[in-house]
């Protein structure tokens, strides 16, 4: 079965995309109003224990008992009697008996409190500072992580089509110089020769579309081509189209489209070609005797496109299998295919807006593609 999932980096990790913006404001955001409510629970209690104190404080200076009547109640107020008590030792009322250590030890510890609420916001600006640092440095780095697989994979992608177009090419120029050279003498082997020459040239023809139409979905220029299509008739001509195929491999194909209007603003040609090209993959990666399925299945302001199968699941990481620059030897099959096909039918599914995913199993089915359309 081809490969799956985004060709583009988890949108998280990129700050150009909006669910990547979206996401550190959110973040941001969070971390702030955590940092915000510690620092002003910390705060408060510091407040209450400076407040409790500063009795003891005031009757220890003024050679008296606590007057623990007095409440302080704001950090305002709090700051106010810690500077009433210390503006007469700064006068100079105090000074003169400086020299008996209770005093002094009371004035020091007058200036911590007055010094001590400022710390809590001092300390949560600094966590926050670096809660920030930290989260763009991990997202920058899991960026550049992203990056640099994608760019081995596209190395291993032109590798891979480059060696699918150089041996039929090879073998198109063995076949064509055979001819023209007169190695070729009867019109039975003349006729194969083209036959082959021509199967090739279209192979090939078709993996250069693929790659050009992959390139053009995803340059951010192309511009589907949208109006309201009615879903069951665009899902029961591609059904019609793909019967003989299935049929000639020896699967079945069952159809269960109602033929209920149900309506999505779409892209028919694109949209279409999305369904076509799962029914051809499942044709592709399955045996005889395999059941292939077409199914619409409707909610309220959903509708839910499945292509299911009786065939063996996938495994391995679903999200694996829309990679498109995800074809090593492990990825090659005896069946062809250019390793493109669901990439592309993804990124058409994105551009509408909808999503397809792999599901399995589904049911009585082993696995299906599920294209979820909005309806009009």
């Amino acid at each position: 079965m081809t490969k799956r999932t985004h060709d583009a980096p988890a949108a998280s990790a990129d700050l150009s995309t909006k669910e990547g913006t979206n996401d550190l404001i959110a973040f941001l955001v969070g971390s702030f109003i955590l940092v915000l409510l510690v620092v002003m629970a910390v705060e408060a209690a510091v407040v209450w224990l400076e407040s409790m104190l500063l009795p003891i404080l005031q009757a220890v200076l003024e050679g008296g008992q606590a007057a623990f009547g007095h409440e302080t109640t704001s950090l305002f107020a709090l700051g106010g009697r810690v500077i009433s008590l210390l503006w007469p030792a700064v006068r100079g009322a105090y000074l003169p008996q400086v020299g008996q250590a209770r005093n002094s030890f009371v004035v020091v510890v007058l200036l911590l409190m007055l010094l001590t609420p400022l710390l809590p916001p001092l300390l949560g600006a600094l966590a926050f500072s670096r809660l920030v640092v930290g989260r763009v440095r991990s997202m920058q780095e899991r960026r550049e992580h992203e990056l640099a697989q994608i760019d081995r994979r596209r190395s291993q992608f032109l590798t891979d089509v480059a060696h699918d177009l150089r041996s039929p090419l090879m073998a198109i120029s063995g076949m064509a110089h055979a001819i023209t050279d007169g190695v070729v003498h009867d019109d039975e082997t003349r006729d194969e020769y083209l036959r082959s020459i021509r199967d090739k040239a279209d192979k090939m023809s078709g993996l250069v579309s693929l790659v050009f139409d992959y390139a053009k979905l995803g340059s951010g220029s192309y511009v589907l081509d949208r109006e309201e299509v009615d879903l069951p008739e665009l899902l029961l001509r591609e059904a019609a189209v793909a019967y003989s195929d299935v049929e000639d491999v020896g699967m079945h194909l069952s159809v269960e489209v109602p033929e209920d209007p149900c309506r999505v603003f779409a892209d028919p040609v694109q949209l279409g070609r999305v369904v076509a090209n799962l029914l051809v993959n499942a044709v592709r990666h399955n045996g005889p005797g395999t059941e292939v399925a077409l199914l619409l299945v409707r909610r309220a302001g959903v509708a839910y496109v499945v292509v299911a199968d009786t065939g063996a699941a996938i495994p391995g990481d679903p999200e694996e299998l829309f990679q498109p620059f995800v074809r090593g030897d492990k990825a090659r099959t005896a069946s062809g295919g250019s390793g493109l096909g669901l990439s592309i039918c993804r990124r058409v599914a994105e551009l509408h807006g909808y999503d397809l995913t792999l599901v399995q199993p589904y049911g009585r089915f082993g696995k299906a593609f599920v294209l979820r359309c909005t309806v009009v």
